[in-house]
């Protein structure tokens, strides 16, 4: 039973706003039915201040509302542009309204400026970001100025990256994932790369760079059979390096990979590697110019292996299998056509005297590198070092000790000065040993040889 003493409910006056949807509709479809007198009021004003009907110069009447946003930016009869009338009363004046005004200010007086400054011409530029490439100072940070100095100097970055091993997976993506940037790589040099394990990777690299790559240094670890079947395909390889990798490396493989690179010039021998059975089969690149022997070579491989007569330059490193009566015959038969031969300690299989006769097979020598492990006292006499009525052609001369027992009083440098001064090295120009050679700076010897080198445009080096 209802409760009749219950006091009934009463709706209040509707009160309409201008912030509403609805607001004009409204108000044009209950503009007859209400009396002017009891419309309600407030601060914004009703629909009878947007009535067309009493005010002739409103065409249209667009209400902001904070419900929903707007589906267009014109309305669909009109076509007159939305504006919020009261946010752009209020913005007009304001400090908003000053501050935008001062930067468009500066922007155009910046824009002026720089049409009135001298533009430097890309050839100019390019230049430029090839001096500070060549110095080291070209950053990545330089790409981010402008689009045309990151077609100048996005090439010069890739060119010769730095790779480590905590930047080498992104590299790898980056090149994977972008044609244009492996295209700009000339020298890879993985020397600072240890993955272990990770041959998939460097394969899929070399494919990638195969038709641009120019230098290649091979990483500390494994360069299994993936990696020598990529590089069949570097066309345009001038020098690959292997003195790093740290296992073993089939030579017969190798072999198989680099003959048909008609570009390559340099190529070094990995440390560790396995003896060639037949010799018969191998086939050196036409151009090779530079070879480091090192790893399990022997004296079967020297003696058997036909050298190209291109090969100018030849350097002799941690070759255990390399014994006197090998290498003698490598220089023998082969000695006239180097310019440049190094020898580098250990080589254990080498007598006490075994480089002494170098100067007599090797005549054409330019650069010599020798240790004095594998040298007699007798060195510099005539003996071996002869007057020729030719000059002697060489010119830079690196003398080095293991600084074992016996090795510190070996060379005397009375010895070299006596050979400078009858003129059977007139060409030689720079000197450089080591202290372990036990030379004393202020003695007469030494003291003649700075004197004469620095009279030819040279000089004598000593490290410590």
């Amino acid at each position: 039973m209802a409760n009749k003493r219950r006091p009934k409910q009463t709706r209040p006056p509707y009160r309409r706003y201008v912030y509403q949807t609805s607001f004009v509709e409204e108000g044009r479809d209950n503009r007859r039915g209400e009396d002017p007198e009891h419309v309600p009021t407030d601060n914004f004003g009703n629909w009878q201040d947007f009535n067309p009907a009493q005010n002739t110069n409103i065409r249209s009447v667009y209400v902001l509302t904070q419900k929903a946003e707007l589906q267009g930016k014109k309305w669909p009869l009109s076509q007159f542009e939305k504006v919020d009338v009261l946010a752009c009363c209020l913005y007009y004046g304001s400090d908003a309204h000053m501050r935008d005004l001062q930067l468009e200010k500066a922007a155009q007086q910046h824009a002026q400026a720089a049409q009135k400054r001298p533009v430097l011409p890309p050839e100019i530029v390019a230049y430029i970001l090839e001096i500070l490439w060549f110095w080291g100072e070209l950053k990545p940070r330089f790409l981010r100025l402008s689009r045309l100095l990151h077609a100048m100097a996005a090439p010069l970055l890739y060119r010769r990256p730095e790779l480590r091993g905590d930047n080498f997976h992104r590299f790898v993506d980056t090149v994977n994932g972008h044609k244009t940037f492996g295209s700009y790589i000339r020298d890879l040099d993985l020397a600072y790369v240890n993955q272990s394990g990770k041959n998939a990777s460097v394969a899929k690299l070399l494919k990638r760079l195969r038709p641009v790559l120019v230098h290649f240094v091979a990483p500390q670890t494994s360069f299994g059979l993936g990696p020598l079947m990529a590089l069949r395909g570097c066309v345009r390889l001038k020098s690959l390096d292997l003195r790093l990798v740290s296992e073993t490396l089939n030579l017969e493989e190798l072999f198989l990979s680099i003959r048909q690179l008609d570009s390559l010039t340099h190529l070094s021998f990995p440390r560790l590697s396995i003896e060639i059975s037949d010799y018969s089969g191998i086939k050196w690149p036409p151009r090779l110019e530079y070879l480091r022997v090192s790893g399990g070579i022997s004296d079967e491989f020297l003696m058997q292996l036909a050298f190209p007569t291109t090969i100018r330059h030849m350097e002799f490193a941690h070759c255990p299998k390399v014994e006197h009566f090998g290498f003698q015959h490598l220089l023998l038969e082969f000695g006239r056509n180097l310019r440049s031969l190094r020898i580098q300690f250990p080589m254990p299989g080498l007598h006490a005297n075994s480089l002494d006769s170098v100067f007599e097979l090797c005549p054409n020598l330019h650069t010599l590198e020798v240790s004095v492990d594998y040298l007699l006292a007798e060195f510099f006499d005539e003996r071996y070092l002869q007057k020729r009525l030719d000059p002697r052609p060489l010119r830079t001369l690196y003398i080095d000790s293991s600084g074992m027992l016996g090795t510190t009083d070996k060379l005397d440098a009375i010895d070299l000065a006596l050979a400078l001064s009858e003129a059977r090295l007139p060409l030689l120009k720079n000197v450089r040993c080591t202290a372990k050679l036990g030379w004393d700076p202020k003695s007469d010897g030494v003291l003649h040889i700075a004197s004469e080198l620095e009279d030819r445009g040279g000089g004598l080096y000593i490290g410590y």
